[in-house]
């Protein structure tokens, strides 16, 4: 369950930290429900088309369309239970008209692919 896991050290798990570079908050998650029923929790965050030379994510290049997802299951015991996954969207859908992120779109993203990935693999349907 998220509220028993260390979020600072979940940032060191794999690729996470590649991912999600600042400190992740309880906050920062959402409940991913298919019906009534919980299944656990997400956080997502788009991502940039490019890095700078440097390796800095380069914010001039824009959304590239993906959202990174971070997910919790509902019977996540330790951090190594939780995946890491990679959702596509048109780039234009994650930016409103003044500049600021959709953050409604791009939690629809997420929620979406990871419905779509629990209802298409028993193991995390279970």
């Amino acid at each position: 369950m998220i509220d028993d896991l260390n979020l600072d050290q979940l940032r060191k798990t794999g690729r996470i930290g590649y991912y999600f570079r600042y400190p992740l908050h309880r906050n920062n998650f959402h409940e991913l429900k298919i019906g009534d029923r919980l299944y656990g929790h997400y956080t997502a965050k788009p991502l940039y088309g490019r890095l700078t030379p440097e390796g800095r994510v380069d914010k001039s290049a824009g959304f590239n369309g993906e959202v990174a997802v971070l997910y919790i299951p509902l019977e996540a015991k330790n951090t190594e239970a939780t995946e890491l996954l990679v959702a596509h969207t048109t780039p234009g859908n994650l930016q409103l008209p003044n500049g600021k992120r959709n953050w409604k779109i791009i939690n629809e993203v997420a929620a979406k692919a990871l419905i779509k990935r629990i209802m298409g693999n028993e193991s995390l349907a279970q």
